[in-house]
């Protein structure tokens, strides 16, 4: 009896709160001004099938709006190929503040929208297959199992925080609104390797165009690429250690060894701007306008009070861990995705990154950092730092702070093309070529090469 009156009187104390937090409108309600953009949107397709995530199994599975987070699959052609798997996270921007998620979901000021935010304007029978997941005999991964997670938490796949409540002015009639949004991009990740672990014993099937046919269970996977492009990259980044570690734990070939039948690799797009650290704040707005004057005051500001804390994000912790145990005042470092990239991130790599990507360079250009000894970013020096950056991977095993923690240096390609987030896009993923030693090379020539060593 005693402990059933505890019960009901924190229950009591408790509800106020809860109710209120349950009666802010959420973004979809809040917002009159909603738009569906075309920047991250989906084309209508027969190839991979929908499936809502179960948010009675994963009640965190929801996107900004509180609709069902979803993915896109299709299973493997030829016996082969049954327990191999591409696993793409959709990029598409993110926002790291109240106004910025207003402004995304109104599409103002931005390329983005509620596209971004939503399943709801999503394909709801199916979608093609283009780029890596493309089924063609020139594409190495094409008759793989192929999975796109569509990206809807704005949180650049980290996110962990539900029905956070903010206060924003509306983009249209700029009315001071408070406003619920879910940012959990973690949870939806995990509630799709989930499902496709087949947990609960839930099969998938496959259905469309009159095939009827079973998806594989994810455990028993022997080859298993997770691949994103732009905030598709920052899910790699933030969860590709993480994913490994969990599938070698319930790999059935694995046992949680490290070293087992399972191949597992990252392949990272569109996300890999010059490193912070190595330029000069004293021109930018934040040493202008805000007084941060150099990376470690603006990165340790970022930590303490960026876009991640907002999100509650999860991210890699072995960068933390590491600076705590071997350099730790310069933790700070770890609030650049950079940093974490090429020291910490283990799981076998590759990256693509063009040298004049049209919406990074942009934003670093307006930035105007300047380059040591060369004066304020162009272009051109802009493309100079890509360039040295990619040819530097192949020192990464020898000096990156868990170098030794690394089994396979990272592979790189690297045109000079303006194109941004190109994993989705056929015509980037296969018609781009470099030419080194007098040979040409496409994308998957170069991924290829690097995945038999």
């Amino acid at each position: 009896m005693f402990n059933l009156i505890v019960a009901l009187l924190i229950a009591a104390l408790a509800a106020p709160g809860l109710v209120a937090q349950a009666r802010t409108p959420l973004v979809s309600e809040a917002l009159k001004c909603g738009k569906v953009g075309t920047a991250g949107s989906l084309a209508n397709g027969m190839e991979l099938q929908r499936h809502n995530l179960d948010t009675t199994r994963y009640p965190n599975a929801l996107c900004n709006d509180g609709s069902n987070a979803i993915f896109y699959y299709r299973p493997y052609q030829g016996a082969v190929n049954r327990n191999r798997w591409v696993i793409q996270l959709q990029g598409g921007g993110s926002c790291g503040s109240a106004n910025d998620c207003a402004n995304r979901w109104c599409s103002v000021d931005t390329n983005f929208s509620s596209v971004g935010m939503s399943s709801n304007p999503a394909p709801k029978v199916g979608i093609n297959g283009n780029g890596i997941l493309e089924r063609r005999a020139d594409n190495p991964m094409g008759a793989f199992n192929h999975v796109l997670v569509k990206y809807c938490s704005s949180d650049k796949w980290s996110g962990t925080a539900r029905d956070t409540i903010v206060d924003a002015d509306d983009p249209v009639t700029g009315a001071p609104v408070t406003m619920r949004l879910h940012f959990l991009g973690s949870r939806i990740l995990d509630a799709a390797i989930g499902t496709l672990r087949q947990a609960g014993g839930v099969q998938l099937n496959y259905t469309l165009g009159g095939t009827d046919q079973e998806m594989p269970n994810l455990d028993d996977a022997e080859v298993v690429i997770l691949a994103g492009a732009s905030g598709g990259a920052g899910g790699v980044n933030n969860n590709a250690d993480r994913l490994g570690a969990l599938l070698r734990r319930t790999n059935n070939s694995c046992r949680g060894q490290r070293t087992c039948g399972l191949l597992y690799r990252a392949l990272h797009d569109s996300a890999y701007n010059p490193d912070p650290v190595n330029l000069d704040f004293s021109t930018t707005p934040f040493c202008v306008r805000f007084g941060y004057c150099t990376p470690e005051e603006v990165l340790t500001y970022d930590m303490e009070n960026g876009e991640g804390t907002l999100w509650k994000s999860r991210i890699d912790e072995s960068c933390g861990e590491w600076h705590r145990k071997n350099d730790p005042d310069r933790e700070w470092l770890c609030a650049d995705s950079q940093h974490i990239l090429v020291n910490h991130i283990t799981t076998p790599l590759f990256i693509r990154m063009g040298q004049t990507d049209e919406l990074l360079s942009a934003g670093m250009l307006e930035a105007q950092y300047t380059v040591p000894g060369q004066g304020v970013m162009t272009l051109e020096s802009y493309a100079a730092l890509i360039r040295a950056q990619m040819t530097a991977l192949s020192t990464v095993k020898e000096k990156g702070e868990e170098g030794g923690e690394m089994t396979v240096t990272p592979g790189g390609f690297s045109p000079t093309c303006p194109d941004h987030e190109t994993l989705g896009d056929t015509s980037q993923t296969f018609n781009v070529r470099i030419t080194a030693g007098g040979q040409t090379y496409r994308l998957f020539d170069v991924i290829q090469n690097w995945l038999e060593g």
